[in-house]
This record gives C-alpha cells, sequence and structure tokens, in this order.
C-alpha cells in the first residue's frame, strides 16, 4: 500500500489538498470523503493539538484522502511523533536554510537515510511488518518557502536529499517582501517570487506546492504546474458559507432592519 499523493506524481498528476484549522474528527472525515486527494491539519496557527490531531488523522484516512500536518515548528521530535501517529505528509513552516531543510529530511527517514527513531504505532497497522523498508517511500514531505531568506538559500534548500520539494506560504513571504500579508496575491513582486521559486524547484526535479484561499486560485495554479495545491481552510469556508446563509436570510429586509 502506497501513498496515493506519490500515485499522483509518478503519473504526472498534481495532487489538490484541503486545509484543517478547527479541530475534530467528524468533519476532518467528512471532507476527506470528498475529492480531496490530501487533507492537511494545520497545527502551527490554529488550536489543534496533538490529542486532537491523533484522531484526526485516523478520520482523514477513513475519508480516503491522504493525512497531512503541518508543523508547529520545524522540530524533528514533533514531526517523528506525527509520521508515528499516521501523518503520511509532513510540511514544515519556516525553513530558511539548508541546515532548516536537513534537519526534516533527517526526521523522516530511518537510519541510515536519516535520524527519525522507530516505533510506528499506526503506520505498522496500516502497512504492517514490512514498514521499515516502505517508510521513506510512504511519505511525503514539504519545506515552506515563506521569507526573503529562503529565497536566497533557495537552491541549497532544493538540493537537500531526503525532501519531496517546497511549499509556499503565500502570507508570510508577502508579508516579508514588505507588503500585505495575502493567499491569493496580485502584487508583482509576491506574483515573481512565486513563480521564481516554482521554476527552481521544477529545474531540478523537485516538488512544488502552495497554499491558496480560493478554488478559483488554486485551479491557476494547478495549470501553472504546480504539484500539490490546498484551496480554502475550513474555517474560512465556514464563515462563508455562514455569511451567504444571513445575506439570504435577511434578503426580505430593508437593509440594516432585523427581522
Amino acid at each position: 500500500m502506497s501513498n496515493a499523493i506519490r500515485e499522483l506524481w509518478r503519473a504526472g498528476k498534481p495532487a489538490l489538498g484541503g486545509w484543517l484549522q478547527l479541530p475534530g474528527a467528524l468533519h476532518a472525515e467528512a471532507l476527506a470523503r470528498l475529492d480531496y486527494d490530501a487533507i492537511v491539519v494545520d497545527m502551527q496557527h490554529s488550536p489543534v493539538d496533538f490529542a486532537q490531531v491523533a484522531p484526526m488523522l485516523v478520520a482523514i484516512e477513513l475519508g480516503g484522502a491522504v493525512p497531512f500536518v503541518r508543523l508547529q515548528e520545524n522540530r524533528p521530535s514533533d514531526a517523528m511523533k506525527l509520521l508515528d501517529a499516521g501523518a503520511y505528509g509532513v510540511i514544515a513552516p519556516m525553513v530558511n536554510t539548508r541546515e532548516d531543510a536537513e534537519r526534516l529530511a533527517s526526521a523522516v527517514h530511518y537510519s541510515p537515510k536519516g535520524e527519525r527513531s522507530f516505533g510506528p504505532r499506526r503506520p505498522s497497522l496500516r502497512y504492517g511488518g514490512d514498514y521499515l523498508g516502505q517508510a521513506s517511500d510512504s511519505i511525503a514531505s514539504f519545506a515552506m518557502i515563506e521569507t526573503r531568506e529562503a529565497i536566497g538559500n533557495l537552491d541549497e534548500i532544493l538540493d537537500v536529499d531526503g525532501i519531496d520539494g517546497v511549499f509556499i506560504g503565500p502570507t508570510d513571504l508577502a508579508l516579508d517582501l514588505g507588503h500585505i500579508p495575502s493567499v491569493d496575491s496580485r502584487e508583482p513582486e509576491v506574483v515573481k517570487a512565486i513563480e521564481h521559486i516554482r521554476v527552481s524547484a521544477k529545474a531540478r526535479g523537485r516538488r512544488v506546492g502552495i497554499f491558496c484561499g480560493s478554488g478559483e486560485f488554486a485551479s491557476e495554479k494547478l495549470a501553472e504546474g504546480f504539484d500539490f495545491v490546498t484551496a480554502a481552510p475550513d474555517l474560512s469556508m465556514l464563515l462563508n458559507a455562514a455569511r451567504s446563509v444571513i445575506m439570504a436570510a435577511r434578503a426580505p429586509f430593508q437593509q440594516g432592519e432585523k427581522p
């Protein structure tokens, strides 16, 4: 049994992911049962902790999507624990140097390729006794590029063996470039930086992903050749849906007047 995201890549196809900022196994499974290839649980900018993420990973896998996690920090101990809990994709934030990328790579691979400690509790249920031989191929890993420093060190980061590629954090990237932090930015300098990252990754045979705030922007990025695109986090979709319901409910009444 292999990682379905890797299977898509081998077939020359990109992957579309959902993004969760709210804790809870029920909605994680419900979204995983839609047409997402993967679901990313965000542990950096959300209230989700380890006790909550563990059942969410099980629910996502049960729903038929590949469970990913965006780490709270690029700490090897966190990556190892989440892999043991059933994450099959890891996105590490704020990778600014080659050393940062090497830290991620060492955490997701067993010796001699890395330094991951052996204790695959959930993976052993899925892969059986042969997990050790399949572990590296079962995991997809991305280093997040979201600062000027990271762009300056991009070639060195991309040359690190043991990671699949890079994932663009557009809001922090825009902020660090001196612009308003915006997810689907049309700011020329931000657009240019994103394209530079994509082209550089492709030139080195690496995968490249990006966080998007809407389906329309995600579609653009898929068309441009991104390998892993996430669109519209759950909290954003919930708020947008609630606004639509409220507007529809108040439509028969005059503006500012409540029923």
